[in-house]
């Protein structure tokens, strides 16, 4: 189509369209956007702010649509390629939206939108260290630039590097609209320092002053539960949700107040609510409709998620959930792939998979999360079913054995250091030992200490002095079978890492858990003990990030061991 005769008109229809998306008023201005492309499918102008205003409505199908044939029209226009990056990740399709959003920076290398964009696929897609360079060059770019130091600040946060995270949130100005997220994440810096009254003071304020902020909220609510206040953590959360029905974090926080509490039924009910929408990986997987525990003639395909500990906790309901289907497959597939020979000796298990590509169920299967379980089986925290139901593989118990009968004295294995996901990586400070913290525990006499910990996270020689009292077989763990079989051999374990614990629970080997303050949902119903796992004993810090009160519980335990 020809475009219009009166390139006037065109240009005050430009303009009288990006006054009303500036007013807020979309709709008129999409009617106005929409009738200029009908008569110049071509005019770059219209294409890049319809585009965006596209987004602004929701509309993402035709944000991208317009976007790309934009970036097709003037191919060297940064902009362009940087809204259409903005849309693509909008519209989940956020490893094409990087592509877009790195030919915006390299058109135009001091672009600050496109660099703070950046940052953000680059979160989605977990690179993390590269997200955080993003949001500093769009602050080099900018430095007054509100969202990408808040963004920064909120990544540094999330990797446990709190002075960068200040720093961050420091450039946001007390009068700029934003203020009130800085002054969320400045509180947030606090908690994960320790400073929990602190953090709690200041949040305070902030929904006082902001009473709207859904982040103050939710953050206010992640401080009660990290202090024990649970109750007061659930309404926080639930002030967050009345503002924001969709925040997902808000969900689990609901859930975990409610579950920390010993209240069973709820939490898992909200846990599985928050859960809704996420679903796995595989095509094969998500072909296949979810379960909701009615018996039937079918195959239930068992599916890893979230973490390693996780699945080992909740594999415990498939003997009773096996009862009414008529099969039962676990895939273990990518990151659960090491739990594959450990839960091929869990009853109930009819096949165990390590592979998405090998499932072949057919039309009848229904498939389940191991997260889904505890809900599906209607756990209680007064029945649960009893460990052990995990055993180490058969074909490896002697070999290990044979490992470990050179070691003299009571026989402890040891793990002291964590690593969290990415998008929780300050959990790896908080949850991970000193070396130094552990010398009352290695100094005890007639023991010898074997580490749990695989591959490099084995490597004695972080414990300096103290290396040559631990032996190293960590170094040869290639599996969750092999961590099975070294735990079936020693008299007990001692660990920081609780995907360790979880094994040896599940085993139902005597196993001391060394618990940060703030530890999860599942370790609260008392603070010495757990029902998930009667053998395990929780020697949790009296004060947050001080490990002198469990390392001496421990070390008096394993003393004790030693003098038997």
């Amino acid at each position: 189509m020809s475009p219009p005769a009166d390139p006037g008109a065109a240009l005050k229809a430009l303009a009288r369209a990006m006054e009303l998306q500036q007013r807020g008023r979309l709709d008129e201005a999409e009617a106005v956007y929409a009738k200029l492309l009908a008569a110049d499918p071509h005019d770059a102008t219209a294409l890049v702010n319809g585009g965006v205003l596209a987004v602004a409505r929701g509309d993402t199908l035709r944000a991208v649509a317009r976007l790309e044939e934009a970036v097709r029209v003037v191919p060297a226009n940064p902009v362009a390629h940087a809204n259409l990056g903005f849309a693509l990740v909008r519209a989940g399709r956020v490893a094409e939206g990087l592509d877009a959003l790195e030919r915006a920076v390299a058109l135009k290398p001091d672009f600050a939108h496109a660099h703070n964009n950046r940052g953000i696929a680059l979160t989605r897609l977990g690179r993390t260290d590269e997200a955080r360079d993003a949001f500093a060059r769009a602050l080099d770019a900018a430095p007054a630039f509100a969202e990408a130091a808040i963004n920064l600040g909120e990544a540094c946060n999330r990797a446990g590097d709190t002075a960068a995270a200040r720093a961050a949130f420091a450039r946001v100005r007390a009068d700029d609209p934003r203020a009130a997220h800085a002054a969320v994440g400045l509180a947030f810096a606090d908690a994960l320092d320790g400073r929990l009254d602190d953090a709690t003071g200041a949040l305070a304020a902030i929904v006082r002053a902001h009473p709207r902020e859904a982040a103050a909220w939710h953050t206010l609510g992640a401080v009660h539960q990290w202090a024990w206040r649970h109750e007061q953590a659930e309404a926080a959360f639930r002030r967050a949700l009345a503002l924001e029905p969709a925040h997902r974090d808000a969900r689990f926080g609901v859930a975990f107040a409610l579950l920390a509490r010993g209240n069973y039924g709820e939490g898992f009910a909200a846990f599985e609510d928050a859960r809704a929408g996420v679903d796995p990986a595989a095509p094969a997987l998500r072909s296949m409709p979810r379960w909701d525990g009615t018996a039937a003639g079918v195959t239930l395909v068992v599916h890893g998620e979230q973490g390693l500990g996780d699945v080992v906790q909740f594999a415990r309901f498939v003997p009773a959930l096996r009862k009414r289907v008529q099969r039962v497959v676990l895939l273990l597939d990518g990151a659960w792939a090491p739990l594959a020979p450990l839960l091929a000796t869990l009853a109930g298990a009819d096949a165990v998979l390590a592979d998405a590509a090998a499932l072949d169920e057919g039309p009848g299967a229904v498939r389940a999360s191991f997260l889904s379980l505890p809900f599906l089986a209607r756990a209680r925290a007064d029945a649960l079913p009893a460990a052990p139901y995990l055993a180490a593989p058969a074909d490896r118990v002697a070999a290990w054995a044979a490992r470990v009968a050179p070691l003299q004295g009571a026989r402890v294995g040891l793990a002291w250091s964590v690593h969290a996901r990415d998008d929780h990586a300050y959990v790896t400070r908080h949850k991970s030992l000193p070396a130094a913290s552990l010398a009352p525990l290695l100094e005890v006499e007639g023991v010898a200490f074997a580490t749990l910990q695989p591959g490099a996270d084995g490597d004695t020689a972080a414990l300096g002095a103290l290396a040559p009292r631990v032996a190293p077989l960590g170094r040869d763990i290639r599996d969750f079978g092999d961590t099975a079989a070294l735990i079936a051999a020693l008299d007990l374990v001692v660990t920081a890492d609780t995907a360790v614990a979880h094994v040896a629970g599940a085993l139902g080997k005597p196993v001391a858990l060394l618990e940060r303050f703030h530890g999860c949902w599942r370790w609260r119903l008392a603070r010495a003990t757990s029902p998930w796992y009667p053998s395990l004993a929780i020697h949790r810090q009296q004060r947050f990030g001080d490990w002198t009160a469990p390392v001496r519980e421990a070390a008096a335990r394993v003393a004790a061991l030693a003098h038997q």
